[in-house]
């Protein structure tokens, strides 16, 4: 994001962070590091890697340094401050938002107020995901599987849609190898961070309803 990485390193410099895990970061950075696989608007100029894999396995693994480890051995009711100390009623805990609603969901905003944000959900094994976001402008509601996506962007505000990435991708799709579908039409589309976006924003479909993408192989 910074430059500081040669762009022939990014990739193996973000695999050794990745691989460090919240074991070595601990609940106080989980936050950073859940945004810095997610690609957040903390670092706009970079594309994560990841599939969804890494952010997939932070929320849901149940060892001692998890959120699941609070349910299963200290029978938490609320957020807890650190892994095992701390305090048991704390804003810390509440990072895996991050995760979902950034990482998996890929919901970012873009610009001041909701008037723009992007959808690109990584989906790491997960075979259907769906999330609601209160926005200012209204509810972002989006559903995400394999090759599709439905996104219902409120009709004052602009959304750059993309195609979900996932652990199952054998490849990643391109607008060469791939047709991207706006609601059952055709539209030009463009790779972005290993997604296949639509090339401009959208906004509300007709009468208020969602805004579907799919893909359709090109026929060779």
């Amino acid at each position: 994001a910074f430059g500081l990485v040669p762009t022939p390193y990014v990739s193996s410099v973000w695999s050794s962070i990745a691989s460090w895990g919240l074991e070595q970061i601990g609940d106080y950075g989980a936050f950073w590091y859940q945004a810095a696989l997610a690609g957040s608007y903390y670092a706009p100029a970079f594309d994560s890697p990841d599939d969804g894999t890494a952010l997939l396995t932070a929320l849901t693994k149940c060892d001692m340094d998890s959120w699941c480890s609070g349910l299963t051995e200290d029978n938490l009711t609320m957020t807890r401050e650190s892994w095992h100390a701390g305090t048991y009623s704390h804003e810390w805990g509440t990072s895996p938002i991050v995760g979902v609603a950034w990482g998996l969901m890929g919901v970012q905003q873009t610009s001041p107020g909701w008037e723009s944000f992007r959808v690109r959900p990584k989906l790491g094994d997960l075979g259907h995901a769906s999330i609601a976001i209160p926005t200012i402008r209204g509810f972002v509601n989006v559903s995400a599987s394999r090759g599709q996506l439905s996104v219902h962007v409120p009709c004052n505000s602009a959304a750059q849609l993309c195609l979900p990435r996932s652990a199952a991708d054998r490849a990643l799709l391109t607008p060469r190898t791939t047709r991207l579908l706006l609601d059952g039409v055709e539209v030009p589309a463009v790779a972005s961070g290993g997604h296949l976006c639509a090339s401009r924003s959208l906004g509300c479909g007709e009468a208020d309803a969602p805004r579907h993408l799919s893909a359709q192989p090109r026929a060779e």
